[in-house]
């Protein structure tokens, strides 16, 4: 789309516009011709002694042992990031004492992470692996745009996250975000996710290669107006931009965010006795913070070789035809893509609330096979504690939480001065 490149190219014509080599393969035609049985191996076998490999057949084919090896790899990450993101979306969305404004974000990260996966990781392995495009042209321009969309969404929804945490913690008199905030931060994230996204829309094209063994190879790729990705310089320019604005800014934000809030939490000093309710609080805001950053910190681990492999290919294009490209790029791609499977189990491993539901959800607990560890079922709280103020006083109140015929638990609707 937006380019004007050939969507089609027999490389042997190509090739055979040199009039001395078109002569050479002339006379594999007339051999095969003669050849009443097995043509394709004989044509195949002759080309073999005028035609380069890489236009003789599909490159970049790997054997069947390794194919197998790297599509269990994979097909567990995926599995996992799309069962996992699809628990959590549940979570949030069933449960109203989930709907959190720091949960809203976590929300939004799990669609983003669940989209990653299921439409484009799933694809693009299949590609790299066969080198191969069999999915049509409209679904190149979807993919690639849902990856660079889903990628940019999930840094900007961690950014608003620790900002959002940023002014509850270290500014904690001035009023918190509200639902309606947060959605529109939400939508803010998505709009600013599709405008850098925009180039994938545009220059993502399809092109298909015909080789001498009347094999055919389409690749899924993006045709900037001077050249195809990996060669052009506005490719390079976008990769850089793409770096900072959803790389290296918001990771030196955070770092900045959340080393700030560490020193309020863990450094400063409260004035005269603590108190118990004052401890609590403390507690909470620590876990929650232990878990944002386990959050960030997994990102960053995960998408900086992704990063750093595109701007050092530019500069050193021989790497691309190095006997162990593939691989190496398999494993930088699949490093990446897993970290939209990890944020589901540090949820599961640093929240108390999550794990409850989680354990419900695996370990079936109306029918269906229950592991050995599932025995104890989860324990849903049967009373709930809250800080009640009033002008005159201020009370923490711990009351029973009342549950519905369906056996669900309803949180409670009090008000202070009934108290």
């Amino acid at each position: 789309m937006g380019n004007s490149q050939p969507k089609e190219i027999d490389l042997l014509e190509l090739y055979l516009r040199d009039p001395i080599l078109r002569f050479n393969v002339s006379q594999c035609v007339n051999e095969t011709e003669l050849s009443a049985e097995n043509q394709d191996k004989d044509w195949a076998q002759c080309l073999g002694r005028y035609v380069p490999g890489a236009l003789l057949s599909r490159p970049y084919l790997l054997p069947w042992e390794q194919q197998a090896l790297w599509a269990i790899v994979f097909g567990t990450m995926i599995t996992i990031a799309v069962a996992g993101n699809a628990i959590v979306v549940w979570i949030i969305l069933a449960h109203r004492r989930m709907r959190t404004i720091t949960n809203l974000f976590l929300l939004n990260l799990a669609v983003a992470d669940f989209l990653l996966a299921s439409g484009n990781a799933t694809f693009n392995f299949v590609f790299m692996l066969e080198s191969h495009w069999p999915f049509g042209e409209l679904f190149c321009v979807v993919s690639n745009f849902l990856a660079n969309l889903t990628v940019s969404t999930s840094v900007f929804t961690i950014l608003a996250m620790s900002i959002d945490r940023f002014v509850a913690i270290v500014r904690p008199l001035r009023p918190r975000m509200s639902k309606l905030v947060a959605y529109s931060i939400l939508a803010s994230v998505w709009l600013a996710g599709g405008l850098l996204s925009c180039p994938s829309l545009i220059y993502s094209t399809t092109m298909t290669f015909r080789y001498a063994d009347r094999g055919h190879r389409t690749i899924c790729y993006l045709v900037w107006p001077d050249g195809p990705a990996g060669h052009s310089y506005s490719d390079h320019i976008y990769n850089i931009i793409f770096l900072l604005v959803t790389y290296v800014l918001p990771m030196c934000s955070m770092a900045v965010t959340y080393t700030w809030v560490g020193c309020v939490l863990w450094g400063s000093k409260v004035i005269g006795e603590h108190t118990v309710m004052q401890n609590d609080v403390i507690r909470s805001k620590q876990r929650v913070v232990h878990m944002l950053i386990a959050i960030v910190v997994l990102f960053g681990v995960c998408w900086l070789p992704y990063h750093i492999y595109f701007l050092y290919v530019y500069h050193h294009q021989e790497a691309i035809v190095s006997d162990y490209i593939q691989h190496i790029y398999l494993a930088i791609y699949w490093l990446a893509m897993s970290n939209s499977c990890y944020n589901p189990i540090v949820y599961y491993w640093m929240n108390s609330r999550f794990r409850e539901y989680f354990r419900i959800v695996m370990c079936f607990p109306k029918r269906g096979f229950r592991r050995a560890w599932c025995k104890q079922r989860a324990k849903i709280p049967k009373t709930t504690t809250f800080t009640c103020s009033t002008r005159s006083r201020s009370c923490r109140v711990t009351l029973p939480l009342p549950r519905a015929a369906n056996g669900h638990v309803q949180p409670p609707r009090y008000v202070c001065s009934r108290l």
